[in-house]
């Protein structure tokens, strides 16, 4: 079991990862100051496969306490799925002394997490991430959210947790589909860390997907670690954070064009692969370190059958993207691992390029 502090202006707040180590929920939710009243939101997959596991664990307290089973998928991230959750718990009559916990993946955390921020003006939230890509990325660093005209995540907060615990126990029952999308934001950790983090992950591939406990713990402890250096220094992505969006722009749209029956990592992995080539078109890589950096994403099984679709839908979703400064469209770009650049503008021609090469590598 592993613990550490993640640091901001607003809050600061434990991370524990560690295998079985739900139970230790209540040395955070009996801490001064934690509102007394549990509303929990979990995804249904997750509450069907582990029901006894967590329904163990929360019988334990004499809490007000009651579930909210979310149905899984993009789709319910939405003002209606908003819409739900707010009105149960009005209608169970919870008050501002609620703490709501969220227990599920990248879906449940950032809708979760954007309840709490407008009930009653902001109420606590504490998350439990039950896939690998909420537990790398998503359940740190207080973005909520949700999607909005097929924008994705076009509205939401900042807004910290009160603590985060990662449970590698739900973990093990992930798809294969799910593990892949967890594998894409690692793979954007091994670009944004340093050359060590990146060969640990290539060389341990294959050992992720068969969820080798060592190695599933170090990734996480690492990504985490990270992404708590850099959002204790940009809380609120006015900078440094930005580099946490590395092939987003791309594979934000991606996922809006294909109405989100891409999953988040495969995506994030598509625009990665974009994001290099669009790096090399802007002379930031050279021919020999683009062939290098290639070999990581594209050891993912991907299916490149939706990109090219209709570059103008791409476009259209890019220019609607919420890094965007006055109506031109930023990119996060590399010069090599862990050398990023922010808020790079480019032309129209050169994204066409990126997408064109992204579609002839995958196929």
């Amino acid at each position: 079991m592993k613990k550490m502090e993640i640091k901001t202006k607003n809050r600061n707040y434990p991370v524990i990862i560690g295998n079985s180590v739900l139970d230790l929920i209540y040395d955070l939710i009996n801490q001064p100051g934690m509102y007394e009243n549990l509303f929990i939101v979990v995804d249904e997959n997750v509450f069907s496969l582990h029901e006894k596991y967590i329904t163990n664990i929360f019988n334990e307290t004499n809490k007000k306490i009651h579930f909210y089973k979310l149905k899984p998928g993009e789709h319910s991230k939405s003002f209606d799925g908003l819409e739900t959750i707010l009105s149960e718990m009005i209608e169970k009559k919870y008050g501002r002394d609620t703490l709501l916990i969220s227990i599920g993946g990248g879906v449940t955390g950032d809708l979760s997490g954007f309840a709490a921020s407008v009930y009653m003006r902001g109420i606590q939230v504490a998350h439990i991430p039950t896939t690998l890509l909420a537990a790398v990325d998503s359940a740190i660093g207080g973005k909520t959210g949700i999607n909005f005209n097929n924008y994705k995540n076009i509205l939401g907060t900042f807004y910290q947790p009160q603590f985060v615990i990662i449970d590698t126990k739900f973990i093990s029952t992930l798809p294969k589909e799910e593990i892949n999308s967890g594998v894409g934001e690692l793979i954007k950790y091994a670009f944004l860390t340093n050359e060590i983090f990146y060969n640990y992950i290539y060389k341990n591939f294959d050992k992720i997907y068969s969820l080798e406990e060592s190695v599933l713990n170090k990734i996480i402890y690492k990504s985490v670690l990270f992404k708590g250096s850099v959002i204790s220094k940009d809380e609120f992505e006015g900078g440094l954070r930005k580099i946490l969006n590395l092939g987003h722009t791309f594979a934000h749209a991606y996922e809006s064009q294909t109405n989100y029956s891409l999953k988040h990592g495969e995506a994030v992995v598509m625009g990665i692969i974009s994001a290099l080539f669009l790096s090399y078109k802007k002379g930031l890589l050279s021919e020999r370190r683009l062939k290098k950096f290639l070999k990581l994403p594209l050891r993912m099984k991907l299916s490149p059958e939706f990109v090219i679709r209709n570059y103008q839908s791409i476009l259209k979703y890019m220019y609607g993207d919420k890094k965007n400064r006055e109506g031109e469209i930023r990119f996060i770009l590399l010069s090599g691992i862990g050398n990023l650049a922010t808020d790079v503008k480019v032309n129209e021609s050169d994204i066409h390029y990126a997408i064109e090469e992204t579609v002839e590598v995958l196929s």
